[in-house]
């Protein structure tokens, strides 16, 4: 009885990595969904979620550095009511402009 706790309930064992990643790609040829896997596998729900949210985490591809180009053009940032965010660097005739934002914006 030594993986049971003082309140009767079983304590399952950690899994290793190799058993962890094992299970992850199980999970993903499996076609099932994480609760059923997880009841399945003997797996607490909230604890196989955490496996596949590191997993993707780690799959990340991080930061990339990116060099920025100083501009000599006006810069506006367009904030349209259906949400869309469209950042527009212009050099040009105020007319064209205009013409642009209402084309986008559907006036």
């Amino acid at each position: 009885m030594k993986n049971e706790r003082a309140t009767g309930r079983r304590v399952r064992g950690r899994k290793s990595a190799a058993d962890r990643e094992r299970l992850v790609g199980a999970f993903e040829a499996s076609g099932l969904s994480r609760r059923a896997f997880a009841q399945q596998h003997g797996l607490n729900l909230t604890t196989f979620h955490g496996w596949l949210h590191r997993r993707a985490v780690g799959k990340s591809t991080g930061f990339a550095e990116v060099q920025v180009a100083p501009w000599s053009q006006a810069a506006i940032d367009l904030l349209l009511p259906n949400g869309t965010r469209i950042g527009i660097r212009h050099q040009g005739k105020r007319e064209d402009l205009v013409a642009l934002i209402r084309g986008v914006a559907g006036c």
